[in-house]
């Protein structure tokens, strides 16, 4: 009976991933570390809940926050951010925020009003496009203003009252995706 050697191997506790490389016995691992790790056989609530879910209520205290996801074409930045919103469980990081903020504001008291807008952008090969705008060709710019911060000139914005409304733009912006994996 032939041992098989797993090329990657995942440590959530030490948060660390160990590459093997297989075709080379005798060369030694190499061993990354990160802040955060997620196996397998992780669930998209959890890595949800560890990297996400602190940012989005920093911004309900009423901060800018913002999650990004880069990386090589198929890595599964998409998996990751999106999901699978049909079935609950394979929810992405984007569907499981609207259902954190929406279900935040369902629970305000009191006189406390939210306005909740949304843009969708891609960056795809130093080219930053407006998912949602009128034009898909045209290339904006990332600006910075002492009163706002960092922003993108001339992003469209579209106010939203629920997760519906949310996932409906979503769904729109994903359709103008120039690289749709």
């Amino acid at each position: 009976m032939m041992a098989h050697k797993q090329a990657v191997n995942v440590d959530e506790i030490r948060g660390t991933i160990t590459v093997n490389k297989l075709e080379i016995p005798h060369e030694p691992p190499k061993t990354f570390t990160f802040d955060t790790v997620f196996g397998p056989d992780s669930k998209q609530l959890d890595v949800y809940n560890l990297t996400a879910r602190p940012i989005v209520d920093s911004v309900l205290e009423g901060y800018n926050g913002t999650i990004f996801a880069y990386g090589q074409t198929g890595t599964g930045k998409t998996f990751t951010m999106e999901g699978v919103r049909a079935v609950p469980e394979l929810r992405g990081i984007i569907p499981n925020s609207f259902a954190h903020i929406f279900g935040h504001i369902a629970k305000a008291e009191g006189d406390t009003r939210f306005l909740v807008r949304v843009s969708y952008l891609e960056i795809y090969n130093e080219e930053v496009r407006d998912l949602l705008g009128k034009d898909q060709l045209q290339r904006l710019e990332v600006k910075e203003r002492p009163d706002v911060g960092v922003y993108i000139k001339d992003l469209s914005g579209y106010v939203v009252n629920n997760a519906d409304d949310m996932d409906r733009i979503m769904t729109l912006g994903h359709k103008n995706r120039k690289h749709n994996h």
